[in-house]
């Protein structure tokens, strides 16, 4: 007897790569890539910043609701960061709504009344279809943007579907402070355990790039010339426009831990420590071809025994 499919999924967390990694996998397995083009629709978010039904309620209805040309091929719908789901939304009111209490004045629609009608099709009129909805979220909890597990939408979604969750273990974060800080006890300590966990030396390498990276872009704000203006128009010109990539677009509170422990590292030690990170990359993700590749948890310690020294302090010069 063949398994049945649910119609609905939710894959969130705050290990943005493994959200990421599983919405393209469970893609991949619902929709054969030679029908994506026909069946496949990806709604995504302007400028970082999260999608709410008020925006897309009727199109995305309109969407599930299209039967697929073919009637065994199914329709795959998928739409990142729904802000219906997140812990304190902004209200999203129009302008002067605040302080408006003139009775002819119109009151604008609420989360909520997008919200319900949005569960009601899900539970009644998703399943005479043959379309699915893919929901990916990528928490921030730095943010305070969660997952609101007591929101209508998310039992709703709970009790029709699949919830999958991937959360950044709080150590990864530890172990990224004391790397940055140079406190090479605490980071071999905490290194130990990460590299144990499933996925554990590919995730601390990923996270160690980016925190290089962080790092980098710290020691150019610093030397882009001073205010925060000039600071913030050196990011636009030359920084990558994507979160994750970009130091600026991080919230404020890992942002201005990277530019304290910036200090303890030159200019020249992270541009060496980047490229010597790119030459691991083969150690991490080896070719089929390769006779002979290094054990990736020493490589990895080693790294962090050479670079993450306590004892080692430079001056900011660059």
């Amino acid at each position: 007897m063949a398994r049945e499919v649910p119609q609905v999924y939710l894959i969130h967390g705050s290990d943005e790569v493994k959200v990421h990694n599983e919405r393209a996998r469970l893609t991949s397995e619902l929709l054969p890539r030679e029908h994506r083009a026909e069946n496949l629709t990806e709604i995504e978010p302007p400028l970082n910043r999260p999608l709410s039904l008020r925006q897309i309620a009727a199109d995305l209805m309109s969407e599930l609701a299209t039967p697929s040309f073919f009637p065994e091929i199914r329709r795959v719908v998928v739409v990142e960061q729904l802000a219906d789901l997140l812990g304190s939304p902004g209200e999203d009111l129009e302008p002067g709504s605040r302080t408006e209490t003139r009775k002819t004045r119109k009151k604008p629609a609420s989360a909520n009344d997008f919200v319900a009608p949005f569960c009601r099709f899900l539970e009644h009129d998703l399943p005479q279809t043959n379309s699915i909805l893919i929901l990916s979220i990528v928490e921030e909890p730095e943010k305070r943007r969660r997952i609101r597990t007591n929101s209508p939408l998310y039992q709703t979604i709970q009790s029709l579907g699949r919830v999958v969750q991937f959360n950044q273990p709080v150590a990864i974060f530890q172990f990224l402070d004391a790397f940055s800080n140079r406190d090479l006890a605490t980071a071999l300590r905490l290194l130990a355990n990460l590299l144990r966990e499933d996925d554990g030396p590919a995730s601390v390498f990923r996270m160690l790039v980016r925190q290089v990276r962080f790092l980098i872009q710290a020691k150019l704000l610093e030397h882009s010339g001073g205010s925060k203006s000039e600071a913030e128009q050196f990011a636009a010109k030359y920084f990558p426009p994507e979160k994750g990539l970009n130091l600026t677009l991080e919230h404020s509170f890992p942002a201005e831990k990277a530019c304290r422990a910036a200090s303890r590292w030159s200019l020249a030690e992270l541009n060496a420590l980047l490229l010597r990170l790119e030459r691991l990359t083969k150690v991490i993700y080896p070719s089929i071809n390769d006779a002979y590749v290094p054990d990736v948890e020493v490589e990895i310690e080693r790294l962090v025994l050479e670079t993450c020294n306590s004892a080692a302090r430079t001056s900011a010069r660059l």
